[in-house]
């Protein structure tokens, strides 16, 4: 056989085991299950366990200054520390939570703990909760009773009280600095204190008055820097 043929039909062969082949435009099922394993992924880098709820609940019992003395417990190991919830998740949830006609802290915990565990993380949440509360007013009932007449409690005004308005100070300079800077935020905040505090309005109003003002008025300054973005860009 010449040479040439030869190399023809080695050239030949070569072509047809290396041809290019059209992409292929991506499967929609294929697309599905990608966006499915992301989820899972991220919802398995947030998962937070029976345990570790029981130990964030009970950490947040224990904590002094009330309400936002717990809240600041919550924000430090749900956002700064477990990164399971964002700042703006944990302000709207807290928010609503202002909203429903019970205890903000029982509302809280019932959220986080169905969020993370279901019917049964909300029963770890509330247990975990309740129960430093429940022992301490036994033991403080009980510590009351024998040292009521003591020199002890002259010194609560002056050690106790002002810890727990510091971790309440804190607590709340900690929640609000992402509002705390010239924006819309600080306005509705403002105002929303202004009536609070001056007129004495129930917080139930104040909050969905302002949930309502504030989805209309940051919606259209979103549109505003949205448009004002695809005209730069043009």
């Amino acid at each position: 056989m010449p040479l040439d043929d030869t190399l023809a039909q080695a050239s030949e062969l070569v072509s047809d085991d290396f041809r290019i082949l059209p992409a292929q435009p991506p499967n929609r099922g294929t697309i599905l299950k990608t966006r499915s394993q992301k989820q899972q992924s991220k919802d398995h880098s947030t998962r937070i366990t029976s345990g570790e709820l029981f130990s964030i609940f009970l950490k947040a019992g224990l904590a002094f200054g009330g309400g936002l003395g717990i809240l600041a417990v919550m924000e430090d190991e749900l956002v700064s520390k477990r990164h399971a919830v964002s700042r703006d998740e944990f302000l709207s949830i807290y928010g609503i939570a202002r909203i429903v006609p019970s205890g903000t802290m029982t509302a809280l915990a019932v959220a986080y703990g169905y969020k993370f565990g279901g019917l049964s993380g909300t029963v770890i949440a509330l247990t975990a909760l309740s129960l430093p509360v429940f022992v301490l007013t036994i033991a403080l009932t009980i510590a009351y009773h024998y040292l009521r007449n003591s020199r002890l409690f002259d010194l609560l005004p002056v050690t106790i009280m002002p810890a727990a308005l510091a971790l309440i100070v804190v607590a709340a300079l900690k929640l609000g600095k992402d509002v705390f800077r010239p924006s819309l935020e600080l306005i509705i905040a403002g105002v929303a204190f202004s009536l609070a505090l001056f007129l004495r309005l129930n917080p139930a109003l104040i909050l969905l008055a302002g949930g309502a003002l504030g989805a209309l008025v940051l919606q259209k300054a979103e549109e505003q820097n949205d448009t004002k973005k695809k005209g730069s860009e043009k």
